[in-house]
């Protein structure tokens, strides 16, 4: 595909299964009254709404066994291009049980597998390879047993190396290893922001605060989702506000990393970034409507566009 192009790195990819109950029997049996596979982990969603709205992408990561084809036979059949590294360990499989009565989803997530010195070689090599026709490069969550602590950050220095802009989306020690590298943008959530800072942001000017300190850290921009609240975005001392409109809420499952589509669209095509966060906002939004870990459509981000409310609250 001609155009700008979204590179994704997943070092631990997941295959999500999601099982509707009516109500959650804690410590009995359950029978599910539905259930559905979806392919997962933060870089593969953001690949693939970013395939569904158009964009250039190409999803990177590890996967291993029964579940790693799965997972590659799913993007198949959604047309999302791949290149992954194979290892002989199986890939991760995460629970989602939703129980209709309440409409809480409990989660389990699985560790996923342990690398080796070869893998790191191999994967070293396919993103060097990758990176020369990137326009963005965005490396996300969790880093697999037997990575570097830094791996995000090499990533990110061997993007700029390459000219490619980037965007980093993680939590906990994985973020904090990887801010000062510069990421052109990071979008942690508020509880991640919170974590990251060491202390609660109960207020919008708490967030605006942390916003702008994240971007004193290193990141050349950030945006705070705090869900139906809205999100804030930080760039070159300005300050955004976007809010989403009302929707009937049915799961959160990669709503950040729908937002992060919209983001990386408008960083690779070199539109501003308050208009990524309108676009992603909405995908976002899109994303929170589907159930379990199904992901926006782009008729319905088109839909909800229109309705989603963008504010600048603070000029440099």
């Amino acid at each position: 595909m001609n155009g700008p192009m979204i590179v994704s790195f997943t070092p631990n990819p997941a295959v999500d299964k999601t099982l509707q109950v009516r109500p959650l029997h804690v410590g009995d049996v359950n029978r599910a009254l539905a259930s559905h596979l979806d392919p997962g982990g933060k870089g593969i969603n953001v690949s693939r709404v970013v395939h569904r709205l158009g964009g250039g992408t190409l999803a990177l990561g590890v996967l291993g066994g029964h579940i790693g084809r799965l997972l590659q036979g799913a993007l198949r059949e959604e047309d999302v291009p791949f290149e992954f590294v194979w290892i002989q360990e199986e890939t991760r499989l995460n629970v989602i049980v939703h129980d209709q009565a309440s409409d809480a989803g409990t989660r389990v997530w699985d560790r996923g597998p342990i690398v080796d010195e070869s893998c790191l070689t191999r994967l070293h090599d396919v993103i060097e390879r990758r990176l020369a026709d990137a326009t963005v490069f965005v490396t996300t969550g969790s880093l697999l047993r037997g990575m570097p602590a830094d791996f995000h950050a090499q990533c990110i220095e061997r993007a700029r190396a390459h000219g490619v802009r980037t965007i980093l989306d993680a939590d906990g020690k994985w973020l904090q290893n990887a801010i000062e590298a510069g990421p052109d943008l990071i979008k942690p959530n508020v509880a991640e922001a919170a974590r990251m800072l060491g202390r609660e942001l109960p207020e919008e000017d708490d967030v605006v605060q942390a916003a702008l300190e994240l971007c004193e850290r290193g990141a050349g921009a950030v945006v705070i989702s705090r869900g139906g609240a809205g999100s804030i975005l930080a760039t070159g001392g300005r300050v955004f506000r976007a809010v989403p409109p009302r929707i009937a809420l049915r799961s959160t499952v990669g709503s950040g990393d729908s937002m992060v589509a919209g983001l990386a669209m408008a960083l690779a095509a070199g539109d501003p970034l308050e208009e990524g966060l309108r676009v992603g906002t909405a995908a976002g939004a899109a994303t929170a409507t589907t159930v379990g870990t199904s992901l926006a459509t782009a008729a319905h981000v088109r839909e909800l566009l229109a309705y989603v409310k963008l504010d600048e609250i603070r000029t440099a």
